[in-house]
């Protein structure tokens, strides 16, 4: 049977937003974008589901960080918590995502209950616990190393994997690129990105393996 991906986020400290009004609205509008910018991986379309909750399911567990990363990227500078659970439906297909229940709809909550209790970002389970264990460290780090980043090293962030060289990021900023270069190391860009590519690399190992049990299993 196959395997889907459920990404459920919510907004950290919500209750004690002043304008919630303006909030819902910029959340609304970015889960629109993000249906429209993943439509082609998007089994059913992110929406809102308990107050300022939000989930969706996806076809490819790989793509869940870039989702993610693009969800925090639009909601910036609020801080979401977000779970990733992978596995099976076990109720029939909706495209309303709360007439659905499952593995993956359950080890989403349990993975954002673990993010809370860990005070990360993001967590995930999948059902594989020593790759869970390693995926989930990796974010740890990678949630520790981002705790000193201020606004400006966002943007710089940003603006590179969009640009791609530290020169156009540099243009853009009017800056030197000897004081991008400094900056990107000050803030372990490097390590971070790094760490990704391995969270990536782990991601799609899953995928591998759930790929090969199917077919030798149907």
């Amino acid at each position: 049977m196959k395997k889907y991906t459920v990404i459920t986020g919510d907004i950290v400290r919500s209750r004690g937003i002043v304008d919630r009004g303006n909030i819902q609205k910029k959340l609304k509008l970015m889960l629109q974008k993000i249906n429209k910018k993943y439509e082609k991986i998007i089994s059913v379309k992110f929406s809102l589901t308990l107050g300022d909750e939000f989930q969706g399911l996806i076809k490819e567990l790989v793509k869940s960080y870039e989702v993610i990363k693009n969800i925090e990227k639009e909601m910036y500078p609020l801080r979401i918590r977000f779970g990733v659970g992978y596995g099976k439906i076990s109720t029939p297909f909706s495209q309303r995502i709360g007439e659905m229940d499952g593995e993956c709809f359950i080890n989403s909550r349990e993975a954002l209950e673990l993010s809370r209790k860990m005070n990360q970002n993001i967590a995930y389970k999948t059902g594989f616990e020593e790759k869970d264990l390693a995926i989930n460290t990796i974010l740890m780090l990678i949630s520790a190393i981002k705790e000193s980043w201020k606004d400006i090293h966002y943007r710089r962030v940003w603006l590179y994997e969009k640009l791609e060289t530290y020169k156009k990021v540099a243009q853009k900023e009017k800056v030197s690129v000897q004081m991008i270069s400094k900056m990107f190391k000050n803030i372990k860009y490097d390590k971070v990105k790094k760490a990704e590519e391995n969270l990536i690399e782990l991601l799609n190992q899953l995928h591998e393996v759930d790929f090969l049990n199917s077919t030798v299993y149907g």
